[in-house]
């Protein structure tokens, strides 16, 4: 609502009691007011003309170029909807986590409950002197040309190695840790005269280096004498690969000017965050620190801990606070709260049972809204954000001009936004955000003089920007602060002014050349497209078996007569299943139109196949990782081994209780059951929906079993996949001339219909006894390869096929079942024994994949020596406590002790029984079919 073109905004919706003006004037804007007691009221007008914009805008084109434009702007939106509900799929994971964690404490084999002592740790050359010194002006000024130096050949997307020691890193963490103590660890830091000359707020960087430096070289390194303050407001930690130095320049500077660098607590300085699939500073540590990373991470916890959760600069009335997120639901207590509040810790809890807790994390997490009232955020059920009517009721009670908050790309793309009749504004520092997003960037400028006397309208001003690549910002040199300036003309305030215009018209022309640059690199949008692919393949892993059930509930099919499933639904209960599954403020037609769902062609044009929907995405293992895929077969070859010795009729009546020809769930279950085949309620039903798919013509709530005994079979016997089952090491022994025949024969059977194979199993079974004897096997070999097409296919003598059913009788039973001949005539190059094998396999890797978060927490906990590695024991210690919280909370638990036993069975160890246990979860990975 700030550059509307002098139209007025409507008021918000407010209580009797409250008395709002809702006049506003052109597009320059003002704060309104009349909200305040007459006597607090101030000069409000906020000059957003001011609002400088020194970034070239980007013209249309033509109508093509208009169009192209309006698609990315949508991928934008879409991005933003997307990265909401991956942070709300990451809340309810880091609230499992932390019980998970909780659970394990102290469940450890360790001698000693105490923390081992810290090891000592060697300076690398060339930081001897902040080592020796300390932090002061000059050493501080040559890490950050250190810094920059090392960092400018890296990939900003990739990151690199460390370019800072664990010895500096660790020792600059201490310091930082002692000064917030010092500090008394206020919450709420409160500077009724403002400090310096100006304070720049920056928003969320998240490990974008190159946001940072350009920052500094634009507006200068923090000083004390010259005034030059800086608010970080939050969200340095995660998503970009680089938030360990931009810590390590804005908590050294810090050290060196402790009144004038001020760093605010964002929902992303949270380890738990950090580890969660919306995070990646805990990746970030342990990638820079393999042997230290955990040492380093908790160090930063520790920090994070202490750092406030909000500043309030200026004279009552014209008041300017500063937070991360937004206003809690307990308005009127949020500053008596902060005032209060002595102690806080790494990890904000999700579960909130005190009002400390509350006001914490809405603080970090609460998002403003358009509409009157409070709201459930969109960011997870256990969340909120707030509308206009709180905003300015917060202020009048507060006797507050201006809420400065950050946490999201503010939706203009200017790097900031004022809301809730200017009385809120939006800061966002990182540009082009996570490479894909194309956003400016922006900083807040308030003055310090203006603002001590009340003069709110004229403090505030933002300034957008765009920061070019990160080897173009380490090549541009920030001016040394004013305590290391040589003369005393170049300390002036002309002087200074006129630097900084310089700087920022060069840095002009270079953000120009930079966004024309990154729009010529990728005008049609791939990457944000390939990023939000990835983002939905991640949503729908995590909650497939919800999305087969309900679209299976509602197949285009049940509306025929007879109803019979398609595998079909329409485009707009597509939509509405999506959304009530995987999340509501999701625009879910162009995330259809974005993965082409849709079907174009007849008989099914304009529908959905969600069955191929649900087949693009798996959750499957690193061809790299240290697990090895192998261990799913166990079951499939178990069952298969266990069913190879009845006759036909015991077969079929083992799956078909009721004798009708097809198999349901309920007799799947069963069947599993008395088979002790280790598979929980829910992968049985993952198992039937499987086959359903694969091994009937129409998908419908029963399956014939015919083909779903050959699917079983073929799942269990692919080629390369179960080399140590019994009836694959017999295989691997037989003539080449035996193997080639089966195969030509097999292939034949296999790419016709499983109901001939039955059939003449059953027609020469001449005595009924549900398994053929060497004459009859003889008898149907003959039968097969007269009616073979294959080419190739040699015609057998009665000794060669008599020798043939001496193989084929896996069990030395002397006759062959049904079972054994459908093994012995399994091509292994059937794709349908690979599907249901993937499908099987992905059930339980999604279990591991969904609940990595509460699996690192448990390892944690278990490894209170910080090793990092697990053995056998610990590996099971984690999956069952997983197990036993899941259990509790859901009533069933995800895997069997059997299936347990198998996953840490196939996961390689070093020669001392151990393996990473960052290793192990990242074996685990989300993969589009389709890409």
């Amino acid at each position: 609502g700030m550059l509307n073109g002098g139209l007025p905004i409507p008021s918000a919706r407010l209580g009797p009691a409250q008395v709002i003006s809702s006049t506003v004037k052109t597009a320059s804007g003002y704060f309104s007011t009349s909200a305040l007691p007459a006597q607090t009221r101030v000069a409000s007008t906020v000059s957003v003309a001011g609002a400088t914009r020194v970034v070239a805008g980007a013209g249309a084109n033509g109508a093509g170029a208009s169009q192209t434009a309006l698609q990315r702007k949508q991928m934008e939106r879409l991005s933003d909807q997307l990265e909401g509900c991956e942070e709300a799929e990451s809340i309810r994971r880091t609230d499992l986590a932390q019980q998970v964690g909780a659970q394990l404490e102290g469940m450890t084999d360790s001698d000693s409950t105490a923390s081992p002592p810290p090891p000592t740790f060697e300076p690398w050359p060339g930081e001897e002197a902040l080592i020796d010194d300390g932090f002061n002006p000059g050493t501080m000024f040559e890490l950050t040309r250190r810094i920059r130096e090392a960092c400018q050949d890296m990939d900003q997307h990739q990151g690199g190695p460390a370019v800072v020691s664990p010895a500096l890193l660790l020792m600059l963490l201490g310091k930082v840790e002692d000064l917030l103590h010092r500090r008394g660890l206020k919450a709420l830091v409160e500077f009724p005269t403002p400090p310096g000359e100006r304070i720049i707020v920056v928003g969320d960087l998240h490990g974008q280096l190159k946001d940072a430096l350009w920052v500094l070289f634009r507006y200068g390194l923090p000083s004390e004498s010259s005034g030059n303050i800086y608010l970080f407001n939050g969200d340095i930690a995660d998503r970009g690969r680089f938030a360990v130095e931009i810590f390590v320049l804005t908590l050294g500077w810090m050290l060196v000017f402790p009144n004038a660098v001020f760093v605010n607590r964002g929902n992303h300085e949270d380890l738990l965050v950090n580890t969660s699939r919306c995070g990646g500073f805990y990746d970030e540590c342990i990638s820079k620190y393999p042997e230290h990373g955990r040492l380093v991470f908790e160090a930063f916890g520790r920090v994070f801990a202490a750092l406030p959760l909000a500043y309030l600069f200026g004279p009552a009335g014209a008041r300017i606070l500063v937070v991360h997120g937004g206003i809690p639901r307990v308005p009127t207590q949020m500053i008596p709260a902060l005032r209060h509040m002595s102690s806080r810790g790494p990890t904000v809890p999700m579960r909130t049972s005190t009002l400390a807790e509350v006001v914490v994390k809405d603080i970090l997490w609460s998002d403003p809204q358009d509409r009157a009232g409070q709201d459930v955020s969109s960011r997870g059920g256990s969340l909120m954000s707030f509308g206009p009517d709180v905003t300015l009721k917060f202020c009048h009670d507060e006797l507050i001009g201006l809420v400065v908050r950050s946490h999201e790309v503010p939706a203009s793309g200017e790097g900031f936004a004022f809301m809730h009749h200017n009385r809120l504004c939006t800061v966002f520092s990182a540009s082009n955000y996570k490479g894909i997003e194309q956003n400016s960037g922006a900083v807040l400028f308030i003055t310090s003089a203006d603002l001590a006397v009340g003069n709110l309208a004229k403090s505030v001003r933002p300034e957008v920007y765009y920061a070019p690549s990160l080897s173009q910002a380490c090549k541009s040199a920030p001016e040394p602060p004013e305590e290391l300036a040589e003369s005393e003309q170049a300390k002036t305030p002309a002087a200074r002014q006129q630097r900084e215009a310089s700087r920022r018209t060069e840095a002009a022309r270079t953000e120009a050349a930079s966004r024309l640059a990154v729009k010529q690199e990728d005008p049609a949008g791939k990457t944000i497209k390939d990023d939000n692919t990835q983002k939905v393949a991640e949503m729908v892993v995590a909650h497939k078996e919800d999305l087969w059930q309900a679209l299976w509930e509602k197949d285009l099919g049940l509306r025929a007569s007879p109803p019979r499933r398609s595998g079909f639904v329409t485009f707009d209960v597509w939509k509405d299943v999506c959304q009530v599954t995987l999340g509501q403020a999701v625009n879910w037609e162009a995330v259809g139109s974005m993965l082409g769902v849709v079907e174009s062609f007849p008989p099914h044009r304009g529908a959905v196949d969600y069955n191929r929907f649900l087949h693009r995405f798996h959750v499957c293992l690193r061809e790299d990782g240290c697990v090895r895929a192998t261990w799913i077969e166990n079951v499939l070859e178990m069952m298969v081994e266990k069913l190879m010795s009845l006759s036909l009729e015991e077969l079929f009546a083992f799956f078909d209780q009721d004798r009708n020809g097809r198999l349901t769930i309920a007799e799947l279950a069963l069947a599993v059951k008395n088979l002790d085949a280790g598979l929980t309620p829910k992968q049985v039903r993952g198992l039937f929906l499987t086959f359903a798919v694969h091994c009937d013509e129409e998908v419908e709530s029963s399956i014939e079993v015919e083909p779903f005994l050959s699917a079983l079979v073929a799942a269990a016997g692919e080629e390369g996949q179960a080399e140590q089952s019994q009836h694959a090491r017999a295989q691997s022994a037989w003539p080449q001339w035996a193997a080639r025949y089966l195969r030509h024969l097999g292939r034949e059977i296999w790419e016709g219909s499983e109901h001939d194979l039955l059939a003449q199993f059953k027609s020469f079974d001449a005595d009924g006894s549900g398994l053929l004897e060497p004459a009859e096997f003889v008898k149907i070999m003959r039968a097969l390869q007269a009616r073979c097409k294959e080419p190739g296919t040699v015609v057998l003598p009665e000794s060669s096929l008599l020798q043939l059913a001496r193989l084929a009788d896996f069990d030395s039973s002397g006759a062959v079942s049904y079972m054994e001949i459908l093994l012995a005539l399994q091509p292994k190059d059937t794709a349908l024994g690979g599907r249901v094998r993937f499908d099987l396999f992905e059930q339980i890797c999604a279990t591991v994949w969904c609940n990595q978060e509460a699996l690192l927490s448990a390892f944690h906990a278990l490894d209170p020596d910080r090793t990092m590695m697990a053995d056998a024991a610990m590996l099971t210690q984690a999956l069952n406590g997983l197990n036993r919280t899941i259990g509790g909370s859901q009533g069933h638990r995800p895997l069997l002790p059997v299936q347990i036993e198998a996953l840490v069975s196939h996961i390689q160890m070093d020669e001392n029984g151990h393996v990473n246990y960052n290793a192990f979860l990242d074996a685990f990975h989300v993969i589009d079919c389709a890409g």
